[in-house]
């Protein structure tokens, strides 16, 4: 649950006892009907019974309010999934429209996944310089200095393949950007058409 852990409803909640908003509330958020049972008991606590009857009157108008296309497509964007409060009615235009908000996700975290890789590469070639610094084989003598003189060249190596990988995600990079741009335009086009109340 988004709460999970914490009461569903204050004291103050309980006392001033507005259970249709409550009730509201809760499935404009996505929290099925069963989360009255948290609320009776959150408020037994505190010696009050809810109205069952005025809580689902609420929840009712909420879930018309989460279950519309806009609502979907913006939990389908933050990669949000789709509570399955929704009735039959509601769902599918909500459903289809999740979708479409998370290929603007999916397009996205592959850009965000290749940034990460390059910031690691590099943080991983800043690392192994660093240790290349350290080490001197000026000093060594014989088999000491010819391992020293390995570790050097493999600490070498190892910066080269880095580079290279990190090259190789910059061009994979070029090629996601691209992708996303040419995602955000496509899924804003049909998004403007579809999804009533929708602004980029």
């Amino acid at each position: 649950g988004l709460l999970a852990g914490c009461e569903t409803v204050s004291k103050e909640q309980c006392v001033a006892g507005d259970w249709s908003e409550i009730g509201r509330a809760h499935a404009a958020q996505g929290y099925p009907s069963s989360r009255f049972e948290d609320v009776a008991k959150d408020c037994g606590r505190h010696g009050i019974t809810p109205d069952p009857e005025a809580y689902m009157s609420g929840w009712d108008k909420g879930v018309q309010l989460y279950c519309t296309p806009l609502n979907g497509f913006t939990l389908g964007r933050q990669n949000t999934n789709l509570s399955p409060i929704c009735p039959p009615n509601l769902a599918g235009e909500a459903e289809r429209a999740h979708r479409l908000g998370k290929r603007v996700w999916t397009t996205r975290d592959k850009v965000t996944q290749l940034e990460r890789r390059i910031d690691d590469r590099q943080r991983e070639i800043d690392r192994l310089r660093s240790e290349l610094d350290r080490i001197d084989c000026r000093d060594k003598k014989g088999d000491e200095r010819i391992a020293c003189r390995d570790r050097r060249n493999e600490l070498r190596q190892r910066v080269q393949d880095s580079r290279f990988e990190m090259q190789d995600a910059r061009f994979e990079l070029n090629d996601r950007r691209r992708d996303y741009e040419l995602t955000l335009a496509q899924v804003d086009e049909e998004a403007r058409r579809t999804i009533p109340g929708y602004q980029q």
